[in-house]
């Protein structure tokens, strides 16, 4: 009994410790002088600076710039147009043949400069190209939203993550030193000649493999680390420590039905797929409207003469134009035919996507319903493994049993903060995913 009672005030100090590793996040004790980063932060910076969401935003001012030019088509033309020239002419070739006409005339000058406007007055099937790019512009926007909602995904998700490499990491560093204080406790037992040189054996391997868990921990944190430094455009060797923690929060999950409502309006790949459909639709038009007849306006005023100083006249010219493709090799029908398969393509799309977001609501609904019990779960069976340890240790001190009931309560308890840790980060990504499938993910807090 006198030796159980020195054990006493040791397992209450290793208790502590492993309280303190396990309570603190590893971040803030190792950076106490760095400012801790939020996910709210992360997910701004990353939206301003990543590479990815700038070709989004190029994408989008793309789109509008091509929508301008087919728009400019619509809009008066105004050109101006100079010319000198030196030249000859037979006259017959214009049909004039009588007596004492020379056969050539020339080399005379010719100067010609005037001003010409044009206006399209009826073009019904630029009008439809003009509304496809419109409706080009719109998808184009909503791209830029689904590849912000993606972005917050992942730097929420790689964010998660990290705390829960840094809880297992702590988790970690606190097996190994339970492994440790255990070791010590089975040299004192044999030395008393209680235990046995299995039992330290067993202690010694236990220890090996912690030491192997924390240095899997590390690296898996670096890893985790980077992921996180690059999507949020983080410079590669800045020590980060964030804020927050993967604890459950209070809130209630929405229901299945709730989450859809929310989806169909919000989903920005939703209103993307929408848009190309109606672009799609607008160019099937143009293409339909192609076989209508185009008028435009004309007017031109200029200076003709053989030189600019010379025989100088003003002459001008106005009139209206109409034009009407008759036969241009198939191309007509063959752009027809393909504007219809497009928007073909585009419902079925639409179809798709429509089911896939109620999929993904669904799922990502039950998910966190369920991953809140996995972790309720997991908190219990930490609690039970703490108790089985110190029921195990209590017989092995006071020479009841050996140290096997000791190494499996151990490996048990390990086992359990890891379930906890991994059932917290799987809880907190079902989450991510949930606000992900409602449209949401920029708005995802811990």
């Amino acid at each position: 009994m006198a030796e159980h009672s020195s054990w006493r005030p040791r397992l209450a100090g290793l208790s502590l410790l492993a309280a303190s590793l396990l309570g603190a996040p590893a971040a803030v004790l190792a950076q106490q002088d760095t400012a801790a980063l939020s996910l709210a932060e992360l997910i701004e910076r990353a939206l301003q600076n990543s590479p990815v969401q700038g070709l989004a935003d190029r994408g989008l001012a793309l789109a509008q710039a091509q929508r301008d030019i087919s728009r400019g088509a619509l809009l008066p033309q105004l050109d101006l147009q100079a010319m000198q020239a030196r030249q000859t002419s037979n006259p017959a070739a214009m049909g004039f043949e009588f007596p004492g006409l020379p056969e050539l005339i020339g080399p005379f000058s010719v100067f010609d400069a005037r001003v010409r406007l044009s206006q399209k007055l009826l073009d019904l099937s630029t009008m439809s190209e003009v509304s496809s790019r419109n409706f080009a512009v719109d998808a184009a926007r909503a791209q830029v939203e689904v590849q912000r909602e993606q972005l917050a995904a992942q730097v929420a998700v790689s964010f998660i993550r990290v705390l829960a490499g840094e809880q297992a990491l702590e988790s970690a560093k606190a097996d190994l030193a339970l492994a440790e204080d255990l070791l010590v406790q089975a040299r004192d037992q044999r030395q008393a000649g209680v235990a046995a040189g299995v039992d330290v054996s067993r202690s010694e391997t236990a220890v090996a493999q912690d030491r192997y868990a924390v240095s899997e921990a590390q690296t898996a944190i670096a890893q985790s680390r980077l992921q996180l430094q690059r999507l949020a455009s983080l410079p590669m060797g800045q020590a980060i420590v964030l804020s927050g923690d993967l604890k459950a929060d209070g809130s209630l999950a929405p229901g299945a039905d709730d989450a859809l409502a929310v989806a169909r309006s919000d989903r920005a790949d939703l209103a993307l797929v929408q848009a190309q459909l109606k672009q799609a639709e607008a160019a099937l038009q143009a293409a339909r409207r192609r076989v209508l007849p185009t008028v435009s306006a004309f007017a031109d005023y200029g200076l003709s003469a053989n030189t600019p100083n010379k025989n100088e006249q003003d002459t001008y010219r106005y009139g209206a134009q109409i034009q009407m493709p008759l036969y241009a090799g198939g191309a007509v029908s063959a752009g027809k035919a393909a504007a219809e398969l497009q928007v073909e393509q585009q419902r079925l799309r639409l179809d798709d996507l429509r089911e896939q977001i109620e999929q993904d609501v669904r799922l990502a609904v039950v998910t966190v319903a369920n991953t809140r019990e996995q972790m309720a779960a997991a908190e219990a069976a930490l609690a039970f493994a703490e108790r089985e340890l110190e029921l195990a240790r209590d017989r092995f001190l006071n020479g009841i049993a050996n140290n096997v009931d000791v190494v499996t309560a151990q490996a048990n308890l390990a086992r359990a903060r890891t379930q906890v840790v991994s059932a917290q980060a799987a809880y907190q990504q079902a989450r991510v995913n949930l606000a992900s499938a409602q449209g949401h993910a920029r708005q995802f807090r811990l």
